[in-house]
Order: structure tokens, then C-alpha cells, then sequence
């Protein structure tokens, strides 16, 4: 998945492609594991087993995404370090969303 297009719209964080003076933030945050690029891979597929609460994106469901990545080949306990780290990244980013969408 590329960032590239929103590059522009992000405030500091634009590369010197679209004339800011930052690195790219997909380039600074690309997984350096080829569990974590294997992830990355099939993130599509993962961010699809979600639960949902009151408030919103509650978080992943874990069982779910434990057995899609065991079917992919990523080993289980790799998975199990690396997917709690995803998910708070995607509870911080539903948080800034209803920040900026004036919800709470």
C-alpha cells in the first residue's frame, strides 16, 4: 500500500517529492523484518478482521488474524509479537480520525 498520494495533505511530513524537506514516511516506516514485510503484505486482508465497539474500532480480532497469517506462513509466535504493535498504531490513528472528525 503506498502513501504517496496523501503525502502532500500531511502537515511536516512531506518528502522532497512534493517539496518538503522530510523523508518519506513510507520509507521511514517500512518494516525491516521479512515477518514484518510479510505482514505488511497482507495488511488488506488483516485490517478486515476488526472488532467494533460503542466507541468505534476497538481493535483486531486476534484469533483471526493469527490463523490468516499461520495460512500465509508467518509463524505464529512472530505473529503474536508483531500484531499488538500494529494495532495500537491503528488505535492511535481511529483516535486522531474522531479527533479530527470533532468526535470523541
Amino acid at each position: 500500500m503506498s502513501f504517496c498520494a496523501d503525502c502532500r495533505a500531511t502537515p511536516g511530513f512531506s518528502c522532497a517529492r512534493f517539496g518538503g524537506e522530510g523523508a518519506c514516511p513510507e520509507d521511514t516506516h517500512a518494516p525491516q523484518s521479512v515477518e514484518g514485510r510479510a505482514l505488511a503484505a497482507i495488511a488488506a486482508s488483516l485490517a478486515h478482521q476488526r472488532r467494533i465497539g460503542p466507541a468505534g474500532y476497538a481493535g483486531l480480532d486476534m484469533p483471526a488474524c493469527l490463523a490468516m497469517t499461520e495460512a500465509q506462513g508467518i509463524p505464529t509466535s512472530v505473529a503474536a509479537l508483531l500484531l499488538p504493535f500494529w494495532e495500537l498504531g491503528l488505535l492511535q490513528a481511529a483516535a486522531r480520525n474522531r479527533e479530527t472528525e470533532g468526535k470523541s
